[in-house]
């Protein structure tokens, strides 16, 4: 932030070794074990604010909150990214907010729906991007104006491939589980378009592997520049 102006943004997600995150039906249950998510609290813990998609808040209802029980200097600021504000009013995550919770949407959203989040001491701010989807860069930008340094990422495959795509990603925090789903229906960690060509893969510099035992692993790196 000092070097950049800008909050380091982390993207976190757990996958299994063949780089799925989702099964095409079924998915409840974890991926990784409580281990290594007992690890994703130390790492909440160390980041300012969290987000995800409105696809994540409506199939899995999470709270997306910092579960550490460590005292923070600053309450983690959780963001949803919501083109249309279809986020339940009966939501965990809208219900356990406490002026710590960011709603993104864009200028096609209903305004009684904007009306209806900001009664209950919501924050909503709209960043348009391309094609009626909400421009991530923007939100960075929003977060340094208000001085949060860092930002982690926990959302789906088309956030996670739109995040890495517009460039504004610097490292990754990926947990590994010893499983396999294959298939072309699960869903792998970044979606999208992808790269078309080998030459074009977004690269990675100073990897750290670190063990979770028994048999777990998560992979650190940033984006190499």
């Amino acid at each position: 932030f000092m070097r950049t102006g800008r909050p380091l943004v982390t993207l976190k997600t757990a996958v299994t070794l063949d780089g799925k995150i989702a099964a095409p039906e079924d998915n409840r249950g974890w991926i990784t074990s409580e281990r290594a998510r007992r690890h994703v609290q130390q790492l909440r813990h160390e980041h300012d604010a969290i987000l995800t998609g409105i696809g994540t808040v409506l199939a899995d209802n999470p709270r997306l909150n910092d579960r550490s029980g460590r005292p923070r200097a600053r309450a983690l600021l959780r963001i949803v990214l919501d083109s249309q504000l279809r986020i339940p009013l009966l939501s965990r995550i809208v219900t356990s907010a406490d002026n710590d919770l960011l709603v993104v949407t864009t200028s096609a959203a209903p305004e009684e729906r904007r009306r209806a989040l900001e009664d209950r001491g919501i924050q909503v701010i709209t960043c348009d991007g391309p094609s009626g989807r909400v421009d991530l860069r923007l939100i960075v930008n929003w977060l340094a104006r208000e001085r949060y340094l860092s930002l982690m990422i926990e959302a789906g495959a088309k956030i996670n491939w739109a995040a890495l795509d517009s460039g504004i990603i610097d490292k990754i925090f990926f947990y590994y589980a010893p499983k396999i789903l294959g298939g072309l229906q699960s869903l792998p960690l970044a979606g999208g378009k992808g790269k078309r060509r080998r030459a074009d893969a977004i690269v990675f510099s100073n990897v750290t592997l670190h063990p979770i035992p028994p048999d777990e692993f998560a992979v650190e790196g940033y984006v190499h520049r």
